[in-house]
């Protein structure tokens, strides 16, 4: 099954970093896209198998 979720993760400009950051939720991302910068955190769209 395919879940999608919006996940708050601290600021990062660096596309690795945040996909570490989403692993770190337990979330393998298929997909993930920036949705809102905030002043020190980012809300991720991503989309996961689970």
């Amino acid at each position: 099954m395919i879940k999608s979720e919006i996940v708050r993760i601290n600021f990062s400009n660096d596309n690795a970093l945040i996909e570490r950051e989403l692993e770190k939720l337990g979330i393998r991302p298929l997909r993930w896209a920036v949705v809102k910068v905030l002043e020190s955190e980012l809300l991720i769209s991503v989309s996961f198998e689970c």
